[in-house]
């Protein structure tokens, strides 16, 4: 028995030792931590898509393929389920709405949001007849691959297929983030997306090698083995005697890695006065993005909102600056961060606001300044294949209430799109759909409003006549500017409705310092009668003629104008009553010091007399 006892024993002891070194042969060499600090050196293998290493002498040679090179050291599967990389997986968690991307058509009069996130208020791919192959053509000039760029095309869309055939796979750019060389060109890799060379994309960003052709322009018939296609050349001397190419790699992805595709231009800023706006405190300061929005091997970077992962809270605003405790004891913030004081500020501004209230983007403005942005707007593209794209108009700061209940910045710009409508639900239709019911009612040659194509009335009416056959029992409808247009009978209506509203996202930069910050001035800064934080009125941007709509901060918070107007009213009167108080204390102090002094000789009188 004892016997049998061991052997069991030993059993279990070899399974285990087999099971670690299993997890210790899979675990690849770049998801290890041997906890030294220093930066590992990347001499690499270029490898193309089927693994097979690129060498100097090649010729034609290959495009090297990020899968297989980084994926030499990096579990490239676990990095693909990152924030950067979304898919149409509906299982992933959405976390806080962000900026989404936007189906814009200018003969429709079409502006959509769209995002595989299901945020409230975008659509998904899938409900607009997005195949991947369309998304990665939509949106890649600003998209670091993965996620819908290595979906194989639908098989249903056999044109499709042939496509995706001759462009490659769009994989996970790591160049894109993680590369220091100043040769890394993004907008090199937003002309390579554009021409459809999604194979291509990292040898060309890279500053490693020259890519000629366009994969767009090559015939379905394109056979790589007998006809000239694109041509991948690489620069002479980047090989070492081993065949291998260094890579300047950084974990930390600094700043301008992330500007392109996060940055912003404020129009209401005129050109020669660009020179005057100050970069983020944090970064001002020697802060990299990525000091804040860190990540594991999984990429699901940290996002800075307490809700969305309550395990990364000290790497938001507050979990920084007041450190462990979360509240103001004696402890100081992470790393040194200063911590706030807020001296005589009422604690329901901490309970009603974020913090990004007062030190985000601008001050509030009587007239809300308008925004481009790298993603909606394509802004970064230089050469040929730049655009001056100026829909959708973006508006901020406007000061909305969150998903956390506190009032903070947002941007937001409203939506445009034909839809059908079922139990008060709206479902938008692909532009291609409406333009083929439309026929040539919706001319793109109509005179501009703004930058807009205008749209009459009779237009609307007689598209939305032309929509109804489309599906039995659900009524055709037009949204822009914050209306919902459909017809009653014979009549054209315009009513306001929830699918008419903004689509809104937070703002958290530029970060302005705490003298800089709203309300360092005094309380009027918001609480007066005419404060743009309760008063200033957003445009709700449409193409149709004479139906300009207004909506004020208050409407858009879902608070009463004359409520928040009588309440920052009674600010007038605060400084009379503050002073009302104190001389009121001064007297009463004085009657109790009368008083006193009376006590005081009553009590020496009888003193006196007992003695």
């Amino acid at each position: 028995m004892k016997g049998k006892t061991q052997t069991i024993f030993i059993f279990f002891l070899l399974s285990a030792a087999g099971t670690v070194f299993a997890a210790a042969q899979n675990e690849l060499l770049g998801d290890g931590n041997d906890a030294n600090r220093s930066p590992y050196v990347h001499w690499m293998d270029l490898l193309d898509e089927q693994g097979i290493k690129i060498r100097p002498q090649d010729n034609p040679s290959r495009p090297f393929s990020m899968r297989m090179t980084c994926g030499q050291c990096h579990d490239y599967q676990t990095i693909s389920g990152g924030w950067h990389f979304p898919g149409p997986d509906v299982n992933e968690p959405p976390g806080r709405s962000g900026q989404p991307w936007v189906l814009r058509d200018v003969k429709t009069r079409t502006q959509i949001p769209v995002s595989p996130r299901g945020w409230k208020g975008t659509f998904s791919p899938e409900q607009l007849g997005l195949s991947a192959w369309d998304y990665l053509n939509e949106f890649g000039t600003h998209l670091p691959g993965g996620g819908f760029g290595e979906i194989a095309a639908d098989a249903q869309r056999p044109n499709e297929a042939t496509r995706q055939e001759i462009s490659g796979r769009y994989e996970i750019n790591c160049l894109a983030c993680h590369n220091l060389d100043n040769r890394q060109d993004l907008n090199m890799a937003a002309l390579q997306a554009a021409r459809q060379n999604y194979r291509w994309i990292a040898a060309a960003s890279s500053g490693l090698a020259v890519v000629n052709g366009t994969a767009a322009a090559l015939s379905d018939f394109f056979d790589p083995e007998f006809d000239e296609g694109i041509s991948t050349h690489y620069l002479e001397g980047i090989f070492n005697k081993d065949g291998q190419v260094f890579f300047d790699i950084s974990r930390k992805c600094p700043p301008t890695r992330c500007y392109f595709c996060h940055s912003n231009q404020n129009q209401m800023l005129p050109p020669e006065q660009i020179w005057t706006e100050d970069e983020d405190v944090h970064l001002k300061s020697g802060l990299l993005c990525t000091d804040c929005h860190r990540n594991g091997r999984d990429h699901r970077i940290s996002r800075g909102f307490e809700l969305d992962d309550p395990s990364k809270a000290s790497l938001t605003c507050q979990g920084c600056h007041l450190g462990p405790s979360g509240g103001y004891s004696s402890d100081a913030g992470r790393l040194g961060a200063p911590k706030p004081v807020h001296w005589g500020i009422p604690t329901i501004h901490f309970e009603k606001l974020t913090c990004t209230a007062c030190h985000s983007s601008l001050w509030p403005q009587e007239e809300i300044a308008q925004w481009r942005t790298a993603r909606m707007h394509k802004i970064g593209l230089h050469g040929k294949h730049s655009v001056d794209l100026q829909l959708p108009k973006v508006y901020g700061p406007v000061f909305l209430k969150g998903e956390d209940g506190k009032i903070g910045p947002y941007r937001l710009f409203w939506p445009a799109y034909w839809g059908l409508m079922e139990d008060q639900k709206v479902l938008p239709l692909p532009p291609a759909k409406v333009l083929k019911a439309a026929g040539g009612i919706l001319s793109p040659d109509a005179e501009k409003i703004g930058d807009w194509r205008a749209l009459t009335q009779e237009q609307i009416a007689t598209v939305l006549e032309q929509l109804k056959p489309l599906e039995a029992g659900k009524q055709p409808v037009y949204i822009c500017g914050g209306k919902l247009y459909q017809m009653e009978g014979q009549t054209l209506t315009a009513s306001v409705h929830p699918a008419a509203e903004p689509y809104a996202w937070p703002i958290a930069h530029d970060v302005r310092p705490a003298e800089q910050s709203l309300g360092v001035l005094s309380c009027a800064d918001c609480h007066s009668t005419d404060s743009p934080f309760f008063f200033a009125v957003v445009p709700a941007d449409g193409p149709v003629a004479g139906q300009e709509r207004l909506a004020s901060m208050t409407q858009l918070q879902g608070l009463s104008k004359v409520y928040i107007w009588a309440f920052n009213f009674s600010f007038v009167f605060r400084p009379w009553m503050k002073a009302v108080c104190l001389a009121a204390c001064g007297l009463i102090g004085l009657v109790l010091l009368a008083y006193a002094i009376r006590a005081v000789a009553v009590l020496s009188e009888k003193v006196m007399e007992e003695s």
